[in-house]
């Protein structure tokens, strides 16, 4: 269960403003919400599953001391990047023919995603807990909220939260993930 709480929670804040959630949000706009979405979640879904793989193979590599120390290093390190990170315009461009616009949102997120923070922290949670179903479901609930909020109220309400906020609030649970990572590999 708690592999499953802190990849929703950590998958949901870190999700908050970023470039996959603003392809969303952007494409809902302009193209049915439901096929965008469906779009959206399934590229997420696939990328999750590589990233879940690939994190149980690293645990079955490492001993469970190592991945945690790793896991938290990596969180710590991504929460430093993330009060640091600059903000950057995003170019969300897409053929406004309508047809096979789910085809066109799985193609820009799935390729957004490939190495993204949440990728990372689903492979990270992964090796951590060894526990690839709790994280798989946790991270794809936490990115459905994110993406269903995008994708049904974001021209309207996702606009207007302050971007900053969002990012050093993302920042911070991701230093506190870290911290509890160590702290459990440590004692």
């Amino acid at each position: 269960m708690q592999a499953f709480l802190i990849a929703f929670a950590a998958t949901l804040f870190a999700e908050m403003g970023d470039k996959t959630q603003l392809v969303t949000l952007t494409l809902a706009t302009r193209h049915p919400p439901l096929r965008v979405l469906a779009g959206s979640l399934s590229a997420l879904a696939a990328i999750t599953g590589l990233a879940v793989l690939l994190g149980e193979y690293l645990a079955q590599l490492f001993p469970q001391k190592w991945t945690m120390l790793a896991s938290g290093l990596f969180f710590i390190v991504v929460g430093i990047f993330l009060l640091l990170q600059r903000e950057e315009a995003e170019n969300t461009e897409v053929s406004n023919t309508g047809r096979g616009i789910a085809l066109q949102t799985f193609l820009m997120v799935f390729l957004a995603e490939l190495g993204d923070k949440t990728q990372l922290t689903a492979i990270a949670l992964t090796a951590a807990y060894s526990s690839p179903t709790a994280v798989f479901l946790g991270a794809m609930a936490g990115q459905t909220v994110n993406h269903s909020l995008a994708a049904y109220l974001g021209a309207r309400f996702l606009s207007r939260l302050p971007d900053r906020a969002i990012k050093v609030g993302s920042a911070l649970l991701f230093i506190l993930f870290g911290a509890i990572f160590l702290y459990t590999a440590l004692r």
